[in-house]
């Protein structure tokens, strides 16, 4: 189920392959990955998502990795965010790339406390990011 952010962004769990054309259709026009390969046993490989990326037209971001996202994903999801392309990013439940959007938003200047409504209205609690 994907869970919008804003406008421009929604977060979901693990795509599969065959879900990367839907997204395109919807006029995503980047796919960030945020789970690293083998974090589950089945889950497609990085190296999958892209060519599924690349088959439907769509770029495809890796920046994988656990717990809370680093200065590395966080800057690649500002840049994303600064350039106005529909994004979505996924990790295992999303709750990882919403974290990375709250804190590339936070540091492209919007206040914290909408922020944090954005993430509520998707599902996600992300006070924890901020404390």
């Amino acid at each position: 189920m994907n869970r919008f952010l804003d406008e421009r962004v929604s977060v979901s769990g693990q795509v599969a392959p065959s879900q990367v054309a839907d997204l395109a259709a919807d006029g995503v026009t980047v796919l960030i990955c945020n789970r690293p390969d083998h974090e589950e046993p089945g889950q497609p490989t990085l190296a999958e998502m892209a060519g599924a990326a690349e088959a439907a037209g769509i770029r495809f971001v890796a920046r994988p990795f656990q717990g809370r996202p680093g200065p590395d994903a966080v800057e690649v999801m500002a840049e994303i965010l600064g350039s106005g392309e529909r994004a979505h990013a996924f990790c295992r439940s999303g709750m990882r790339s919403a974290a990375t959007w709250a804190l590339a938003e936070v540091q492209r200047g919007r206040p914290v406390d909408e922020v944090l409504a954005a993430g509520r209205a998707a599902g996600y609690d992300l006070a924890g990011l901020f404390t």
